[in-house]
């Protein structure tokens, strides 16, 4: 008897040791149905531990148990303690392998982070270069100005002055995006961020940014602009949006790889989307055809 409750004991010992670690896994189907089985057994191993003795059992901290009544009520005590056991070591099995799986899943989400980092890069690359080309153009577009006769023309509109306030400046640059002139909400989301870093504004003028660059057709810088808030905050309010705005970016303009990579990343870290965010994903997906 002695021997059949310290298994009972090394039973009740691994039970908890196996819920923890269940309690690590992702929230999944297979992780629910494998925590249900856990609590199942524990319920189980309440029962033989209750009925483990009238005199005390050593999972109580008794010393001595009396002796079964029956030798065929110990052996069918016994033969459960051991079945139960069995289960235990089998869910201690599941629950390696669900570790595996989380950390093979987090494997793929880091390398499909860099991988979108990476054409992040680029895309800079390219558009510090398309500017160092525009700004040659420019030069020289001046030069032969400078060149030519002078000309009277007309002096140019004051434009007026962004408010001074980054909750006012965030305020204008919404109402501006709200009457579809995005170069003016771009202008002033824009001017929060660089002038206001640290202020709480900040983070959504920088997703105004990119909403504004995507509205105007700049898909690139659009790109970059979102993969800036997102890394802003990547648990923020606006970090789900922002990988989707990234995707469509990167959709149009031919990075449909890169497209496809960040939709995996949206879908690995935010299972659950925002309301009304689901049918823009799949739009997206589809667009860029993504497996």
């Amino acid at each position: 008897m002695r021997q059949k409750l310290l298994v009972l004991a090394t039973a009740a010992a691994l039970l908890p040791l196996a819920q923890a670690r269940a309690q690590t896994m992702v929230q999944s189907q297979e992780g629910l149905a494998l925590q249900n089985e856990i609590d199942q057994l524990q319920s189980q191993l309440q029962q033989l531990q209750a009925n483990g003795g009238n005199g005390g059992s050593a999972l109580s901290g008794a010393s001595s148990a009396p002796p079964p009544s029956s030798s065929g009520g110990g052996q069918g005590q016994g033969s459960m303690v051991a079945n139960l056991l069995t289960q235990v070591q089998q869910l201690q099995q599941q629950v390696q392998d669900l570790s595996g799986k989380v950390d093979e899943l987090q494997n793929q989400v880091n390398t499909q982070h860099d991988a979108t980092e990476k054409e992040i890069g680029d895309l800079k690359f390219q558009v510090g270069n398309g500017g160092a080309a525009a700004a040659g153009a420019a030069g020289g577009a001046a030069a032969q100005t400078m060149a030519a006769p002078a000309q009277t023309s007309a002096p140019p509109a004051p434009q007026a002055a962004a408010p001074s306030s980054p909750r006012d400046a965030l305020k204008a640059a919404e109402a501006a995006y709200t009457k579809h002139d995005y170069a003016t909400a771009q202008s002033l989301a824009q001017g929060v961020v660089s002038q206001n870093k640290q202020a709480p504004e900040a983070y959504r003028a920088q997703y105004l940014v990119a909403q504004s660059l995507a509205a105007q057709g700049k898909s690139q810088d659009a790109a970059i602009a979102f993969d800036s808030t997102y890394n802003m905050n990547r648990s923020g309010s606006y970090a789900p949006q922002s990988l989707l705005g990234l995707a469509s970016s990167l959709s149009s303009i031919g990075q449909n790889e890169a497209a496809c990579d960040t939709i995996a990343s949206l879908n690995s870290q935010f299972p659950t989307p925002p309301s009304g965010l689901q049918p823009r994903i799949d739009a997206v997906s589809k667009r860029a055809h993504c497996q």
